[in-house]
């Protein structure tokens, strides 16, 4: 029997029956992750881990935008900028991202500043 009673988009199990199934909207605490109403992840082992284990490398400020109504599988991730390493240096290999005085001189081995 269907319910004369619309959907509720704020609560985290639209459907009591099926305990795997989370809306995500709800989870969200970050202002660089937006996701619309009725969206949910089916994910059996991490329910409410959504942006710390689906939203991979997240370090710069572009925004993850999810629609409303999208289904996001077990095991999906979203890979953000954060993963992609600058190619204009001597290596590939993340120097900017480690401390100490490797990120500080950085961009004088890559021709981008210095005196």
């Amino acid at each position: 029997m269907i319910s004369p009673v619309p959907a509720d988009p704020t609560v985290v199990h639209p459907m009591p029956e099926q305990p795997r199934v989370v809306l995500l909207k709800p989870l969200i605490t970050s202002s660089l992750i937006e996701v619309g109403e009725f969206s949910y992840c089916d994910d059996p082992g991490h329910l409410t881990a959504f942006e710390t284990r689906n939203v991979l490398y997240h370090y710069g400020t572009e925004k993850l935008v999810i629609g409303k109504c999208c289904a996001q599988g077990e095991g999906v991730r979203f890979t953000m900028n954060g993963a992609n390493h600058r190619m204009d240096g001597p290596s590939t290999f993340p120097i900017p991202i480690m401390d100490g005085s490797w990120s500080e001189h950085f961009d004088l081995i890559t021709g981008r500043g210095g005196p």
